[in-house]
């Protein structure tokens, strides 16, 4: 039987066998949303812990007091919050974590840690049971989260199945993967290892926030007005110029699709292409840019750029990769069938707290 990513059904079980008080609102198609409960902590310094050491265990070494998340999270400042629920994993079964697309889209830092696993995002080994907790980092304005919100979602699997060479030729073939603008089919897609490369669509500009104290409440969906956050940034001669120390929301040139037997993630760039973080969120959802048969043809992924140096950037440069990946089985409800904020994005799309 296929090995790789578990859909939602599969999902829903284990949430009902293993998983105490995280009900199925928490659902997607192939991800659980991880909820904040209201045990929340500032810190003077960010840690992991080590092997086989409970996080609660870390609170005195690193500083840790009380927080009140009727508080906004300041900006630069790390916190410790605790993930509701009572969790345990099926004995074959292993877990990654991402922050949600929301999240990154307004710069929050928001990265995993488990008991007993000395590695961020991760719940390892299989059969993992243990506390949950995100460790959370406003980074270009404060933000306001409250219990019940996610800012995380966790994938679990029963093993590592990525597209190889092969495979990724027959789902090129069978569906696409990458289209151009025009939305027809990519067939010379640029590998990296397991992964494809993606570019910039420069002449689309973007959204440059420089930071600013002005509070986000991540509870609110269309409150906010772009330009309280984020000023518009436009390409001089096709080109956009990037500075450290700002964050930038930008498209990808190409439109990946996942078609429902895949999944998909983001990945890390090698730093011989530069000094910058390509993504603050990553995760793709099996049938995002699927539409109902795969006639949508993809969807630009909204990149979230921060720059660790002065930069040019130009049109077809490479800028991030993704990276496939085979779902155990097809989920019972695709991306594009969902009730998401991004099903109609093209190109750079602002997080849902913003009016459109």
């Amino acid at each position: 039987m296929t090995k790789g990513v578990l859909p939602k059904q599969m999902l829903r079980e284990i949430l009902q066998l293993y998983v105490k008080d995280v009900d199925e609102r928490y659902l997607n198609p192939a991800s659980i949303d991880l909820p904040l409960s209201d045990e929340a902590y500032r810190l003077e310094e960010v840690f992991l812990p080590p092997p086989g050491c409970m996080v609660r265990s870390m609170l005195s070494r690193v500083g840790a007091t009380q927080h009140d998340l009727g508080k906004p999270l300041e900006v630069g400042v790390p916190y410790l919050i605790k993930v509701a629920g009572h969790w345990e994993l099926p004995k074959i079964t292993y877990g990654y974590v991402n922050p949600k697309s929301s999240a990154g889209r307004v710069f929050g830092l928001f990265r995993t840690v488990a008991d007993g696993v000395a590695m961020y995002d991760a719940l390892t080994p299989a059969g993992w049971k243990g506390e949950l907790w995100v460790l959370a980092r406003a980074d270009a304005f404060p933000l306001l989260v409250s219990p019940g919100l996610a800012v995380s979602q966790l994938r679990l699997f029963d093993g590592p199945n990525f597209l190889g060479p092969l495979d990724s030729d027959f789902a090129i073939r069978r569906h696409g993967l990458l289209f151009g603008k025009d939305k027809k089919r990519l067939t010379d897609l640029r590998r990296h290892q397991d992964s494809f490369f993606l570019s910039l669509a420069t002449e689309l500009g973007g959204w440059e926030c420089r930071g600013t104290n002005k509070i986000l409440d991540m509870s609110k969906v269309a409150a906010y007005d772009s330009g309280d956050f984020f000023e518009p940034l436009k390409p001089v001669n096709g080109t956009l110029k990037l500075r450290k120390g700002s964050f930038y929301l930008l498209s990808t040139h190409e439109r990946v699709m996942v078609p429902p037997t895949l999944s998909a993630e983001l990945r890390a760039m090698d730093p011989r292409f530069g000094e910058f973080r390509s993504h603050s969120a990553g995760y793709i959802d099996p049938g995002w840019g699927w539409g109902t048969d795969g006639s949508v043809c993809g969807r630009p992924i909204t990149l979230e750029l921060t720059l660790f140096e002065d930069r040019e950037v130009r049109v077809g440069e490479n800028i991030a990769r993704v990276r496939y990946e085979w779902m155990k089985e097809a989920p019972e409800l695709l991306y594009d069938q969902s009730a998401s904020n991004y099903t109609e994005q093209e190109g750079v799309a602002l997080a849902k707290f913003f009016k459109k």
